[in-house]
């Protein structure tokens, strides 16, 4: 009896209280079942605001990843590149060893085998420009004159 008589003696606020308490412990009730309700679809965008943020930082991975394969393969480039030059120059330098302490580096160069030389340069030249340009000849160590490189075709 006495809670009819506390129901009866309600005021309309007391109430909407009492019904807001009621709707508030059947939601939480509702949501340790598992029941969700999302009116304003808050999840949904939670939802693909983190898939595209996973999205940006797979690509972000992924970009990483190849900067390091680039590098690695640009460092293995570089390094083959250096042993290649270091090759070179030991053979140049044992080929210009061997030419001046041949038996006949201190005979005149006849000039028609100089033109044919020349001649045979610039031909040569034409074929790998690359090469031309990128080794200036230099004053012979003996004191000669160096064969010129010709024009850069």
């Amino acid at each position: 009896m006495r809670l009819l008589d506390a129901f009866r003696s309600l005021t309309p606020l007391g109430w909407g209280l009492a019904a807001a308490l009621v709707l508030a412990v059947l939601l939480a009730m509702g949501h340790g079942l598992g029941l969700r309700w999302d009116p304003f679809g808050l999840a949904g965008r939670r939802l693909a605001a983190a898939q595209a943020r996973a999205a940006t930082a797979e690509a972000d991975a992924g970009a990483r990843r190849l900067e390091v394969e680039g590098a690695a393969d640009q460092a293995r480039r570089l390094d083959l590149h250096h042993q290649q030059a270091v090759s070179v120059a030991v053979a140049t330098d044992r080929a210009q060893t061997d030419a001046r302490s041949a038996h006949d580096a201190s005979t005149p160069l006849d000039p028609a085998r100089a033109a044919r030389l020349r001649e045979h340069d610039r031909r040569l030249c034409e074929l790998a420009s690359a090469v031309c340009g990128a080794a200036p000849a230099d004053p012979a160590r003996g004191g000669d004159d160096a064969l010129p490189a010709g024009p850069a075709a």
